[in-house]
Order: C-alpha cells, then sequence, then structure tokens
C-alpha cells in the first residue's frame, strides 16, 4: 500500500514539472521578423524585433537561425548567435551566402533561446531568387563580379524554362550540382590569377557571365617634399597589382584633393615652406577596398631640388672649362646650395657651393677631349637628397703638347731597328702628324731631323751604325704643338750575351724575376718576341722600377717566346739575361721527321729526327712508339698494339715475332701528344743469319778447345817462347883480363830478409882474397869508347871478395830472387862513395868499409871463381854509365873489407 501511493506521488510531480515546462516554453516570446533584404550578390541582411518589456528583457538574448534552399527546403546553414540587448528590441544579422543569391530562393526563420528552453520558430521568411519566375534565356551569375585574387566563388546557370527537360551534365561541363529544378551550381573555384581588362567567361546552355579578379589598393610609404620651395610633391609606392580591369581602377587624393598625376605615384600640391611642420593624407580607394597612408614633415627639412637648365660653356680651354646654368624659380636665386658634376659618366669628387649656385669651373681635364657633363644641387644648410640631374651638355677641350713617346730598340739579323708605340688618345693630347727623329748627339747641331709618318712605327739605322753606340732621339707632332724628345743609346752589336736560359709560363703568363743590378739608374725593360717568328719592329716591350714583370700582352698559346732584361742605364741598355719558353704549351702540331726503320733479324731500330721547332709547341718530353703485328702465321689474323715510350731518337725493339708490323712515333709534351708518323716493316727470320750465328758459335767453341790442347802439350815450349828463363848475368874472362870495371850495388830493399838469412847459415865466411886488375885500352868491346878515362883513376889493388857458397836462398813473398854465380869484377861502389858494412868475425856485425878499388892485371887469372848469392839480383847495363851494377844484400859479406 505504501509503495503503490509513492509510485502515485511521483507519477504526479512529473505530470506537474511536464505541464509547467510546456507552459513556460509557450510563454517565451516569439521573435518578429520584420526585413530580410539582400547586400550585394552574396549577404543577406535580416532585421527582427523581440517582444520583451523593459523590466523583463534579460541581460543576454540567444537566438537559433536556420536558411533552407527553398524550393527543396535544404538546410544550408544554421546557427546560434548571441546579441545585446536593445532598448528598442530590434536587432540585425547578415549572412554570406556561397552562392550568389540570384541563384535561387532562400527561406530565414529564427526562435529565442534561453537556459536551454526555446520558444516557437518564426515562420519562413523567403528571399526569392532569379529561378522563381520562369524565364526565355538561361542565366549565369554572378554576373560582372570583381574578386580578390585567393578568393573562390561558386558560379550558377539558371536555366530557360524549355531547357529544363533536356539539360545534360557533361564531362566537360563546370555544372554539375543541382540544387532546384533550374539551378545547377559549379564547385568552389579558386581565383589564383590576375584577370586581363576583358576579365573571364563562364558560359552554360549558350549564355555566360564575366568575372575579374584583382586585389584592393596597398600603397605605401608616403613621403612629401618640395623641388621649388613653392610646391609640394608627394610619392608613394605602390603595393601588390590591383588589375587592369574597371572595378579595380584606384582613385588616389591627398587631404580630400584629387590627385591629377596619380599615374606616376605622385601628386603635386600647393605648398609653403614657411608653414613648418605639415601633416599629409593619401587616401587610395577601388572596388574592392580603401587605404589610408600619412606623412608629416617640415618642408624646410625636405628640399630635394629640381634640375638646372643648363646654358652654354662659357669658356673652353686644354685643361679646364666653366659651366653655366639657370634656375626656373626665382627663389632659388637665393637659396643657398651645393652642386656636383657628372662627366662622362663619373661624378667629380670636387663639390661646388654658393648661394643661388649657377657656375663650375672643371680643371685638371684631358686636351683634346670630348666630355659630356650633367650638374644636380641639394641644400647646403639641411641637405636632404640630391635633386635631379640637369639636361647633357657636350664640350671638346683644344689640343696640347703630346706626351714623349715610349721608344725602344730591336736587333735582327745583325741589324738594329728603332721601334716606339703610337700614343694613345690621352697621350697625343691631339691629332698626330708624324714624328721626328735624329740620330747623333743631341749637343750636334748639324744633325737633320728624320721624318716619319703618323702610321710609322719603327725606323731602321744606317748600315755602320751598329759598330757603336749611338743616340737615338724622338718627337711627336699633332696640329699645334710638339713633344719632348725620348732618347735611346743603341749598344753596338755584339755587347749582348747570346747565352739563353728556359723559362715557363703558368696560366698564358710569364712571372720574370732577376737579380738587382748595381747598373741600373732608371728600371728596367723587359721585351719579348716570338722566336721562330721573329719580324721586323714586331718586338713587345715594358719598363718596371722593380726587378720583377707579369707578361701578359699579346701572348699566344703553343708558341715560343724569347725574353730579354735590360738594365736602364745613363747609357746605353745593359743586356742582363735572356731566356725562352712557352706562356701555354700545346701538344706537337708537326710530326718528327725523317723515320726509319732498321732490321737487324728480330730486332727493329727505329730512327727519327726531332720535330721542327716552330712546329714543337712546347718542351717535347719525349716521343711514344706505337706498333702494331698482323700475324697470319697460324691462318687467324691477329693484331696486338703495343706502347714503348723513350726521350732519345732511337728506339730499339727486340726478339719481335714475325709478321708485318706498322709502327707509329709521336712526340708528347706536358700538354698531350701531336699527330703521328708511320712506317710498315716485314719482320721476318731469316735462314741465313741463323745459320751464320751457329757456326760463329760453334767456331769459337773449336777454338777455346784446341787453344786449351795446345797450352797442355806444348808447355814448356810456350813457356820458353812466351816467358824464358831469365839468363844469369856472368862476367867473361875477356873482361877481367881487360880490366873491365863492375860496380856492385847492394840493395837495399832486401835488408828485412837479414836476419833471415843469417840464422839460415850462421857459420858462412867471408874469404878475402887480394886481386890485381890491369885496366885494358880503351878498345873494349863491351865498354862505351868515353868510359876508358874515367875508370882509368880506378887501377888500384883490392882484395877479392869470396862468398860462402853454403848459403840457401829463401823465399819472399812477392819477390822471386834467383841465386847468381858471377865472376867478381871491379865494384862500382868506390866510385860512387857507397860504404858496404862489413862482419867481424868476432863479433859478426857488419862494419862499413872503405872504397875498395880493386886493380887487376891483364894477365891474372883467379885460382877460384867468386860466387855472390844474391836474392832479387838487378843485373843491368847501362850504356851511358861505366860500369855494370850488381845489387847485393850487404849482410851477405862475412869479413870485413881489406
Amino acid at each position: 500500500m505504501a509503495s503503490e501511493c509513492f509510485w502515485a506521488a511521483l507519477f504526479s510531480w512529473l505530470v506537474l514539472v511536464i505541464a509547467q515546462d510546456m507552459q513556460y516554453e509557450h510563454l517565451l516570446p516569439v521573435p518578429e521578423i520584420v526585413q530580410v533584404n539582400e547586400s550585394g550578390d552574396w549577404k543577406i541582411q535580416i532585421k527582427w524585433k523581440d517582444h520583451f518589456t523593459n523590466t523583463s528583457r534579460p541581460e543576454k538574448i540567444t537566438y537559433d537561425v536556420e536558411i533552407f534552399y527553398t524550393e527543396q527546403m535544404r538546410l544550408v546553414h544554421n546557427e546560434t548567435i548571441e546579441v545585446k540587448p536593445h532598448v528598442t528590441g530590434i536587432y540585425h544579422w547578415s549572412w554570406t551566402s556561397p552562392l550568389p543569391l540570384q541563384c535561387t530562393s532562400h527561406s530565414v526563420r529564427l526562435r529565442y533561446k534561453d537556459h536551454g528552453q526555446t520558444s516557437n520558430w518564426t515562420s519562413f521568411y523567403i528571399l526569392k531568387g532569379k529561378d522563381f519566375s520562369e524565364t526565355s534565356k538561361t542565366q549565369v551569375y554572378p554576373k560582372d563580379h570583381a574578386a580578390r585574387v585567393g578568393d573562390s566563388i561558386e558560379f550558377c546557370c539558371i536555366l530557360k524554362t524549355e531547357s529544363i527537360a533536356g539539360f545534360q551534365i557533361s564531362s566537360d561541363s563546370n555544372f554539375t550540382n543541382r540544387i532546384s529544378s533550374r539551378t545547377y551550381t559549379t564547385g568552389p573555384v579558386l581565383l589564383n590569377t590576375l584577370s586581363n581588362s576583358a576579365g573571364i567567361n563562364v558560359l552554360c546552355d549558350g549564355s555566360g557571365a564575366t568575372y575579374f579578379i584583382g586585389n584592393a589598393p596597398d600603397d605605401h610609404s608616403l613621403t612629401c617634399k618640395t623641388r621649388d620651395l613653392s610646391s609640394v610633391e608627394c610619392h608613394w609606392k605602390p603595393g601588390s597589382p590591383v588589375g587592369d580591369a574597371y572595378p579595380y581602377i584606384v582613385h588616389y587624393s591627398i587631404n580630400g584633393r584629387e590627385c591629377s598625376d596619380s599615374i606616376n605615384n605622385m601628386c603635386v600640391l600647393e605648398g609653403d615652406i614657411n608653414k613648418g611642420k605639415t601633416t599629409w593624407t593619401l587616401t587610395a580607394k577601388n572596388h574592392l577596398g580603401e587605404k589610408n597612408i600619412s606623412d608629416a614633415a617640415d618642408l624646410k627639412l625636405r628640399v630635394q631640388l629640381g634640375a638646372p637648365e643648363f646654358a652654354n660653356a662659357v669658356s673652353v680651354n686644354a685643361r679646364n672649362a666653366t659651366l653655366t646654368w639657370n634656375w626656373s624659380n626665382k627663389l632659388l636665386n637665393s637659396f643657398p646650395m651645393i652642386c656636383q658634376v657628372e662627366l662622362n659618366d663619373h661624378i667629380i669628387e670636387k663639390t661646388f657651393e654658393g648661394i643661388g649656385l649657377r657656375s663650375a669651373l672643371l680643371s685638371d681635364l684631358q686636351p683634346f677631349t670630348k666630355y659630356k657633363a650633367l650638374v644636380r644641387c641639394g641644400s647646403q644648410d639641411h641637405f636632404y637628397e640630391w635633386g635631379d640631374w640637369s639636361n647633357i651638355i657636350s664640350l671638346t677641350t683644344e689640343e696640347d703638347i703630346p706626351e714623349a713617346v715610349d721608344v725602344w730598340m730591336q736587333v735582327l739579323d745583325r741589324q738594329t731597328y728603332i721601334i716606339w708605340k703610337h700614343p694613345t688618345v690621352e697621350q697625343s693630347n691631339g691629332i698626330i702628324k708624324g714624328y721626328e727623329l735624329r740620330v747623333g748627339s743631341p749637343s750636334d747641331a748639324t744633325r737633320e731631323p728624320i721624318s716619319k709618318a703618323p702610321n710609322e712605327s719603327c725606323h731602321q739605322l744606317i748600315s755602320g751604325s751598329s759598330e757603336r753606340d749611338t743616340s737615338i732621339s724622338i718627337s711627336t707632332r699633332n696640329s699645334k704643338y710638339i713633344s719632348p724628345p725620348s732618347t735611346i743609346i743603341i749598344p753596338s752589336l755584339g755587347s749582348d750575351n747570346d747565352i739563353t736560359s728556359p723559362i715557363s709560363g703558368y696560366n698564358s703568363v710569364f712571372n720574370v724575376s732577376w737579380e738587382p743590378s748595381p747598373y741600373s739608374s732608371c728600371g728596367y725593360v723587359v721585351d719579348w718576341f716570338p722566336t721562330y717568328r721573329a719580324e721586323m719592329c714586331a718586338v713587345n716591350w715594358m719598363k718596371t722600377k722593380v726587378p720583377y714583370a707579369t707578361v701578359d700582352l699579346g701572348l699566344e698559346s703553343g708558341v715560343k717566346y724569347t725574353l730579354s732584361v735590360y738594365a736602364c742605364t745613363s747609357g746605353a741598355p745593359q743586356l742582363l739575361e735572356r731566356r725562352s719558353g712557352y706562356a701555354k704549351e700545346l701538344p706537337p702540331s708537326g710530326t718528327v721527321q725523317g723515320l726509319k726503320a732498321d732490321l737487324q733479324g728480330s730486332d727493329v731500330v727505329l730512327s727519327w729526327e726531332d720535330v721542327p721547332e716552330e712546329q714543337q709547341n712546347g718542351v717535347i718530353l719525349g716521343y711514344k712508339v706505337y706498333y702494331t703485328a698482323r700475324n697470319t702465321g697460324d691462318g687467324n689474323e691477329r693484331s696486338d698494339t703495343s706502347v714503348q715510350e723513350t726521350s732519345e731518337l732511337v728506339c730499339k725493339l727486340s726478339n719481335l715475332r714475325a709478321g708485318d708490323y706498322t709502327f707509329k712515333v709521336k712526340a708528347f709534351t706536358s700538354a698531350g701528344e701531336g699527330p703521328e708518323i708511320t712506317i710498315t716493316r716485314n719482320v721476318s727470320l731469316q735462314a741465313y743469319i741463323l745459320v751464320i750465328s751457329i757456326l760463329t758459335a760453334l767456331a769459337t767453341v773449336a777454338f777455346i778447345i784446341t787453344l786449351i790442347a795446345l797450352c797442355s802439350t806444348k808447355r814448356e815450349w810456350l813457356k820458353s817462347k812466351l816467358y824464358p828463363d831469365i839468363p844469369k848475368p856472368q862476367l867473361s874472362e875477356r873482361w877481367l883480363t881487360k880490366g873491365s870495371q863492375l860496380y856492385l850495388v847492394i840493395d837495399k830493399v832486401l835488408l828485412s830478409e837479414k836476419e833471415m838469412l843469417m840464422s839460415k847459415n850462421p857459420q858462412a865466411s867471408l874469404q878475402v882474397v887480394p886481386l890485381k886488375i890491369q885496366k885494358e885500352p880503351e878498345d873494349v868491346e863491351l865498354m862505351p869508347k868515353d868510359s876508358s878515362q874515367k875508370s882509368s883513376r880506378y887501377s888500384k889493388t883490392a882484395s877479392l871478395i869470396i862468398l860462402d857458397s853454403s848459403y840457401t836462398n829463401v823465399p819472399n813473398p812477392g819477390i822471386q830472387n834467383p841465386t847468381y854465380n858471377l865472376p867478381l869484377t871491379e865494384p862500382a861502389y868506390a866510385a860512387l862513395g857507397y860504404r858496404p858494412q862489413v862482419q867481424n868475425p868476432n863479433s859478426r856485425v857488419l862494419q862499413t868499409c872503405d872504397s875498395l878499388p880493386i886493380q887487376m892485371d891483364s894477365d891474372y887469372q883467379p885460382q877460384s871463381s867468386v860466387t855472390l848469392h844474391c836474392p832479387a839480383v838487378t843485373y843491368n847495363t847501362d850504356t851511358a854509365s861505366d860500369s855494370t851494377l850488381i845489387s847485393c844484400p850487404e849482410y851477405l859479406l862475412h869479413n870485413h873489407c881489406s
């Protein structure tokens, strides 16, 4: 029972709440649409009023708005808007349609909304479109529409009544969306480029419309100034282009006064520089919008003078001229100004100042030169900007004395030439009429001038003048004056140094440097000419004050140049050095000469002569030899190409296979290879050459074997013929009887064997036997004719020295000492003052002996022979001396001398 009561109470409460809500909803006031209007082609303006009293009107009023396409009642826009309460209770709201309002009818309704509760909707207010009534012509909207660049619009096509049933949407049609029985629309069309003055056409069913694309005015940077102190000239900068069509034409005005010269973005108004600071406002307006910009300034600080008017130059001289001009406004005649002059497109640094300035003196002008002059001026007290340039005035300065010419010399084929450079327009100071040369000392008043035409630049000295230093002076003549003379002293022939060193160029330029010369008093001169194309008067030169120069005038690639460096002195130029080389090397343009191919069995020796020097085009670094063999011995033709490089003028190719060979030789420089020269040869193995080679080898082997056998069997015979034994030196008995003289010279070289020999035979002793030697007459056969008198003084008694024959020869490394048995003759050491040492029998020490002259009678016969055991005996017979010399070691004497 209690639960039933609860549910009954709850149901009653819900019914009461619903009833109250329904009552409240009906109590919210419904707005009243007063008016719906078109505002242009796209905008709908709605006007309505509420029904609140002033006491019941809430602080915030909210409405829901809905807009439909009327024919299909398709909702196209809904929005909740909030308005501020107004005492009149009337409100306005606008909506811009994506389609022109002419395309179809629109239905509008509103309702009041408060805290989630809404009033009833108003009735529909219909804004009729062009599709509402029948028409006999298809219409396209919008018509003649002016749009901004970057906008997007939709076009519609309203068909005429008879076209409704037959209209078909094709693939190339722009109108694809149907929004009513007669209206078709396009999608959004992006307008991103300016249209021309004719606009853009859109067609549908034989009809169409035109639209234009442009911009609203966007001018900026307004600046106002005065040019004549009595008017104001305002300039501005245009913004984005607005377009050429009529809807985009912009109208300009400043401070409400229309500008007549707005095409040049300029407007001129009356003004006064004494008004102080003034403000100017520019208004720019067209169909798409309006732009206002302003500027404020004191005109005294904004003076930019207009252009002066040139009068004729009052005076023109060779190196100065006076310019005069006028001002159109007389107020400028008392205005302090500063002026600037432009001559031949160059503004001169000097400025001219003065009150109402109307003239300027130009100095440092070039004689006989045409000038174009302009003038512009500005405010001197408050400089703002330079004024406008005046009109151009032309003038020509008068002639003046020419400058001295640049003169040099050339020695070619033992002949000397004087050459000079034609003066430039700036150097001639007038029209060149010719040149005057004088040969000889300047103090020589009798030397006659030699006249040269204006186009000449060379003079050949007479024969014989080059054998001595010659002074040459040359002057230039123009229409009024003659230049100071240029003098050069030509050195005699033979004083030049012909030694040339190489030089290499870089990027078609020669960078030349040299040791400073103590003889240089006026700098240096560098001249150059093509080495193999030397022509008369075709040398170039330059002068410098420092010991280096960069030569780049007229240099050709692949041409060898000879450069000479001279010291400029008070006398004749002194040659310092001479160089030659290429500014830029090229591959050779010529081939090697006289190519030959000599066959030597399977070897080929190629030889040739060098490329002609004028065709080398660079320094020849070497030669490349290409050879191709075409071998057909195996029945298949085969071609092999090889390359060999050489720096010589000959190339040997060894061990070539049999076949036909083509040889090509190319010279190359650092820039590449030159053209080739070709020669063809057949290489074959010749049978007779092979036979000769084999026979020669066999004969050589047979000869060697025979020689070895002969040497083995005939050893003794060959030894006797080629290496006989040395005979023992022996004096005949006849010598002893006839008193021939013999000189015994003991060899001191073998003193080092003394101890060894003494140890071998310690008991050996010397026996001294007195001996008489009788000198024979002067007709002794073995004695020289003139030696008898010399030997007569040695006819004295001497002791005979007997050597012990028990002495044994001791070998000596490197020295052969055979044993000789010689009869003793008169010793020669007496005459030489030689005192041999003999050994005392007691002490066994060798003592010094006095001279031992031995006198022998002719009838004396020795009882026994005297034997000398002498290792390494030297036996000499000197026809120019008186004796026979025998060298024997002194330690072989075992007894003292008596």
